[in-house]
């Protein structure tokens, strides 16, 4: 179905830096030097990690200058190979042609959600969820159909953005339908299963949609909405309740409250990935 709808030849292909990284997060025995080498190789991406690793967010204590300090003291290895990753995943995919879209929310709700998903699941008391560091992963990358729907048709996505500001009893999804045949979950899915990321991370963007098996909500995506819906709230300035089946409900309390602490730190660090 989708095939019919996205001509595969006009999806930029997997970046060089993205591909050795994905070979890279297949290693459970990568070592820092060799993953800070990748990184450093691609000085673009390198600027990105230095930005991050350095900004109030994280807030190291002295100023961060190489990759590997970033890995070492301050991010850690499996979310710095995670978050290069995701950086250098959609640095091909442009929005600029789409005046509305906002890279800026995009940011904040893709590494927004990467942060709790992360910390939530290594509280959770449920077997059936995957390692942090996984969580994180496609946390950061679930909304990536936005971005590949923008950049194939950004006139229309402009279209899809001004009437969903206009109707705000009708979702987003539901317009990108009509006027595009699919919505950014299904988009996401595909752009992932295209360029052959890990399977947990197409499978959780196709739940994610209005569209989804309920079969398909597995722990982790049950963790993703109840994120989402979490930070939908705060950016909206609402103060709702973050709670997550088979998380303590302090622990809750105690993760969105140092969430909030850091949100502004975010909104500016969200702005730079822009």
């Amino acid at each position: 179905m989708y095939e019919q709808l996205i001509a595969v030849e006009s999806i930029p292909p997997l970046p060089a830096t993205a591909a050795t990284l994905l070979a890279m997060a297949a290693d459970p025995d990568v070592e820092i030097d060799a993953l800070a080498l990748v990184i450093e190789r691609d000085p673009p991406l390198n600027a990105r990690l230095l930005g991050i690793a350095n900004s109030a967010f994280y807030a190291p204590r002295q100023p961060v200058m190489t990759a590997k300090d970033a890995i070492i003291r301050v991010l850690g290895l499996n979310m710095v190979r995670n978050m290069a990753f995701g950086m250098a995943l959609t640095g091909g995919l442009s929005t600029t042609a789409c005046p509305r879209f906002d890279l800026t929310r995009y940011w904040v709700m893709a590494l927004g959600t990467a942060d709790l998903a992360s910390g939530l699941t290594r509280a959770s008391k449920l077997d059936a969820l995957p390692d942090p560091d996984t969580a994180y992963l496609v946390g950061l990358l679930h909304n990536l159909g936005e971005l590949l729907m923008v950049y194939l048709w950004p006139h229309e996505m402009d279209e899809v953005l001004k009437r969903t500001l206009a109707k705000l009893d009708t979702p987003m999804e539901q317009h990108e339908l009509d006027l595009l045949g699919m919505d950014h979950w299904q988009a996401g899915a595909f752009l992932a299963r295209h360029w052959q990321l890990p399977s947990i991370v197409g499978d959780s963007i196709a739940a994610l949609g209005p569209a989804a098996d309920p079969s398909q909500q597995t722990p982790l995506v049950e963790v993703l909405v109840a994120t989402r819906r979490w930070l939908f709230a705060v950016m909206a300035g609402r103060s709702d309740l973050l709670r997550i089946d088979g998380v303590d409900e302090t622990y809750c309390d105690y993760r969105s409250g140092s969430f909030m602490e850091r949100y502004d730190a975010l909104k500016v660090l969200a702005r730079s990935m822009g």
